[in-house]
């Protein structure tokens, strides 16, 4: 006879799959908000026009973005 339990025992590669499959998932879920807000649209092709022009700032670490930040 079967005894029914309130655990049940998932191996672990199992549950590693799992995990990695579903952060892929949330990464598409992600990327289609970013791509439906009509916001979003219109700073990505701002960026996208500002690197096109280099009016860009490139920095080495978080103190040199926060120097640049503090200047605009």
């Amino acid at each position: 006879m079967y005894q029914l339990t309130e655990a049940v025992a998932i191996p672990k590669p199992l549950i590693k799959e799992l995990y990695e499959y579903l952060v892929g998932i949330e990464e598409i879920l992600a990327t289609i908000e970013e791509l439906v807000d009509e916001e979003s649209l219109k700073r990505i092709k701002k960026s996208l026009t500002e690197y096109k022009k280099h009016e860009y700032v490139a920095t080495k670490n978080s103190k040199d973005v926060r120097k640049v930040l503090m200047k605009s």
